[in-house]
């Protein structure tokens, strides 16, 4: 049976299910999860058995957009006419949640999998967790929680705690930021998000400072 639901929100649906909160999802595998999900939405059109990245992409790209909320952000691969990619400006395939994706998926999740028939895994859920759990025990989490007013952490622990080199680019921070406020967001852990900015304050300083 076809859902009523609009191809947009499936694939939002199906990004969050593939780990589209904390890391970019290659087109091709939210493809396949909004043909899990509906597969009469996401077929070809002569050979049903098939899943149609076309059809995923231009819900991807539906949902990138301002007036559906802006809830994804990222891309289908390099087009014609679009620049090579490089550390400056890079461009590549993959699609992740936004901020806003986030406290869409929040506030809508239940909704979305009663309409399609789909019981989210637990292993889904704890992998989130598992992820939160690394940044709660670093001891940079634990020198905030004990001094939150006069948390200023350094770059190398910072670069320790994200996984990233000391002189990574910015897109490179940006990115790790991105994940981990996503994670803190899904959780609803405002004092990870508070830790999360202050690191990120903390991180603006130091690099407009170098």
């Amino acid at each position: 049976m076809k859902t009523k639901l609009p191809n947009w929100q499936i694939a939002v649906y199906a990004l969050y299910l593939s780990d589209g909160v904390s890391r970019r999802v290659p087109t091709e595998d939210v493809a396949l999860k909004c043909f899990e999900l509906a597969p009469t939405s996401f077929s070809w059109v002569k050979h049903r058995e098939y899943p149609d990245k076309d059809v995923a992409r231009t819900a991807l790209v539906d949902a990138r957009k301002e007036k559906y909320g802006a809830l994804v952000t990222g891309r289908a691969g390099r087009g014609t006419g679009q620049p090579a990619r490089t550390k400056a400006a890079p461009v590549s395939d993959g699609w992740i949640l936004s901020q806003a994706g986030v406290e869409w998926i929040i506030k809508n999740k239940s909704k979305i999998s009663e309409e399609l028939n789909y019981s989210e895994q637990t292993s889904h859920r704890q992998e989130y967790q598992r992820k939160l759990v690394r940044i709660r025990r670093h001891h940079l989490y634990e020198e905030f929680q004990g001094n939150p007013e006069g948390f200023a952490p350094s770059l190398g622990d910072l670069a320790d705690l994200f996984r990233c080199r000391v002189d990574a680019d910015k897109h490179t921070w940006e990115k790790r930021f991105e994940s981990a406020t996503n994670l803190g967001q899904i959780a609803e852990d405002a004092r990870i998000l508070n830790f999360l900015e202050k690191c990120k304050a903390s991180l603006e300083l130091q690099m407009a400072d170098s």
